[in-house]
């Protein structure tokens, strides 16, 4: 019984020893580690970005919701957005998509490069490869397209290019909207309306 108890003191006593000299050697390790690591470094952005998003105040992955006095639900999402270093009074985005849900259940994609809003007009300028997508199975290209956010109303600017089911359209110019009293939206091209019609062949 007392050599159990003399061999437990002595375990304890060399416990109070080597504890404390295994904990310093572990803070030091770590103390050294840390030392190895640029702080600088892990900011994921270089010095010239830091610099830019200071001056520009620009907003990363913004998301905006809204719904028109119709109720038609309108949201926009973006990569990036700031205000324009010409004209304070509007906003630029990137990389911006933008989805519209209308009353009558009907939706809305569209793509583009970049966006410029104006706050005044309320009025969204898309441009760059924007591309427009509907519920119904229609696609359009433009290269520009201004879209007011009150009425939903979109006008391409310049030649736009379209697809539907069983047909293929060019056209100087379109028009989406929504005529007053209705839920839908209608498409009206015009200016050199081109039109090739294709017939879906029909299941055996």
């Amino acid at each position: 019984m007392q050599s159990r108890i003399d061999r437990h003191t002595r375990l304890v006593a060399w416990a109070k020893i080597t504890l404390p000299i295994v904990a310093l050697a572990m803070l030091s390790t770590l103390f050294l580690l840390s030392k190895s690591v640029d702080p600088i470094a892990t900011i994921p952005f270089s010095e010239s970005d830091l610099a830019d998003r200071t001056q520009s105040q620009q907003i990363s992955q913004p998301e905006v919701f809204g719904v028109t006095p119709r109720g038609d639900l309108i949201s926009l999402r973006a990569a990036l957005a700031r205000q324009n270093a010409e004209d304070s009074a509007l906003m630029e985005a990137h990389e911006v998509s933008a989805k519209i849900k209308l009353t009558s259940g009907q939706t809305v994609d569209i793509s583009a490069v970049e966006a410029l809003h104006s706050s005044a007009q309320n009025i969204v300028t898309l441009s760059g490869s924007v591309f427009a997508q509907t519920s119904t199975g229609y696609t359009f290209h433009a290269n520009e397209l201004a879209m007011s956010l009150f009425d939903l109303r979109a006008d391409s600017i310049g030649v736009v290019t379209g697809e539907g089911p069983g047909f293929t359209v060019a056209a100087g110019q379109m028009t989406l909207e929504i005529p007053e009293g209705e839920s839908d939206a209608h498409i009206l091209l015009k200016n050199g309306v081109k039109l090739v019609y294709t017939p879906v062949k029909e299941k055996e």
